[in-house]
């Protein structure tokens, strides 16, 4: 198969995903949009400012740098490590977002230390030290989940085990990816920045990149909104 295709394919396979998790937690999909509306922008903004200069570059059906591959997958991504400990796991949140009494003040202060100071560090750390973008981001997300585990031990378990689960769903995508053509990992990625070490054909820098964004995008809705878990059978 043609590698321009497989980054829509890859989009989509995160689509279909988020989907049939929006499909099985009615509960929480009015979160997930507003969620997802928020922060879908800063995928394809990064990937436009720094990661395609030294860390992948994958093709999109037009051959643009950025197109509508870029926007599905940040749409949707971010919902995946979310919510999945939720599903897998059988947890809820002790209060209803419908329902609740939103602290607009708290939520946007805890969007900036989740989100904003992060994504300003990797920028920062590429744009005026000149660190590889991998690195950057990798210490972004790293300075994140540190805050917020400061701030709420509680929710290090659950980022754990979506760390694993996010693994989980990626590493099969990899290996179809190969299988439909070998040659994409040589043409996506600048693998003379990289360290050129391949774990089933996957580079070790985007294993990484997957277990650290899963960690610290896993407690992002508890964190944000200031819920707590609890066990979905006690509601």
């Amino acid at each position: 198969m043609p590698t321009k295709y497989l980054y829509l394919i890859w989009s989509l396979y995160f689509a279909f995903v988020a989907l049939w998790m929006y499909y099985k937690m009615p509960k929480y999909r009015k979160a997930m949009v507003v969620i997802s509306s928020i922060v879908f922008l800063a995928w394809p903004i990064s990937e436009y400012l720094w990661m395609s200069k030294d860390w992948w570059h994958p093709e999109t059906i037009t051959g643009t740098l950025i197109w509508i591959e870029d926007f599905i997958y940040s749409f949707v991504s971010v919902l995946i490590p979310m919510f999945i400990y939720k599903l897998v796991f059988k947890k809820d949140t002790d209060k209803d977002f419908i329902k609740a009494n939103i602290n607009i003040k708290k939520v946007i202060k805890n969007l900036i230390l989740w989100f904003l100071i992060p994504f300003l560090l990797s920028w920062i750390l590429f744009s005026v030290f000149h660190i590889n973008s991998i690195i950057s981001v990798m210490i972004g997300m790293t300075l994140s989940w540190i805050i917020v585990i400061i701030l709420r031990k509680d929710l290090f378990l659950p980022s754990f085990w979506t760390m694993i689960l996010m693994l989980i769903i990626a590493i099969p995508w990899y290996m179809l990816l190969d299988f439909l053509n070998p040659t994409y990992v040589e043409k996506w990625w600048y693998m003379s920045n990289l360290t050129w070490i391949l774990i089933i054909w996957i580079p070790i820098e985007d294993l990484l990149w997957y277990a650290i964004y899963g960690f610290m995008t896993g407690w992002a809705y508890e964190f944000i909104f200031d819920f707590k878990l609890i066990d979905r059978k006690t509601i």
